[in-house]
């Protein structure tokens, strides 16, 4: 089954890639971010780093940390580098590929995935960092929604998720092919808002026009395991 195949391929979306989130900063008080040669002596560092984000502690205002930075940034370019490849004989299945992954996506959050959900943002979020309103989520991520390079991360792991989604749906080890449209981050955001517009789907046919009794059957079973 690919879906089996495809979740496999996740490596990079393991919690052992967990970062900053929002449990993070909850006892503590985001400053700024500032690269080796800023940091004052007075800041306590504990890994040598080129980039770090500057905080205190809630309970101790007086003391300044710094968490480096660098490994998320070298794992955001990481995933940054996966890209949509796909045969050029299906391209025009492409939107109805990039529907049924922000579909699986979805119900990821619904169902015993747990250890996804400190990883990835629920769909309704992701939406409004994608659409430059990240101070709709203040409510929900009252710590976090105004920081940019949490934004990126969530957007890139969103991204992977749908390509490595595609690559496995349309079997993508053929020849010939279609590389990374440059359109593809404006498809996902109109896609996605579609999706939402249409949610809840209860068949993925519903809104692709696209059979796909596997992926339907896959999240019956999700759904009734959780």
């Amino acid at each position: 089954m690919y879906i089996d195949d495809f979740f496999h391929s996740l490596t990079l979306l393991q919690p052992t890639y967990q970062f900053i989130n929002e449990d993070f900063f909850r006892d503590k008080k985001y400053i700024q971010i500032l690269s080796n040669g800023q940091i004052p002596l007075d800041i306590h560092i504990k890994t040598p780093a080129q980039n770090y984000l500057i905080y205190s502690d809630l309970h101790d205002l007086k003391h300044l940390y710094a968490y480096e930075l660098d490994s998320l940034y070298h794992y955001i370019n990481e995933i940054s580098q996966f890209k949509i490849t796909i045969p050029s004989t299906q391209a025009i299945y492409l939107e109805a590929g990039i529907l049924e992954a922000i579909y699986l996506y979805d119900h990821l959050f619904k169902t015993s995935f747990k250890h996804y959900s400190s990883l990835l943002l629920p769909l309704f979020h992701l939406y409004h960092i994608l659409i430059g309103h990240p101070h709709k989520n203040k409510e929900a991520y009252p710590h976090t929604y105004a920081l940019p390079f949490l934004h990126q991360l969530y957007v890139t792991r969103f991204y992977y998720f749908i390509i490595q989604y595609c690559y496995f749906r349309f079997q993508c080890q053929q020849s010939h092919s279609l590389t990374h449209p440059y359109h593809f981050e404006l498809l996902v955001e109109n896609k996605l808002s579609q999706y939402l517009q249409l949610s809840p789907i209860h068949h993925i046919a519903d809104l692709t026009y696209l059979n796909n009794q596997q992926l339907d059957d896959y999240i019956s079973q999700m759904l009734n395991a959780s």
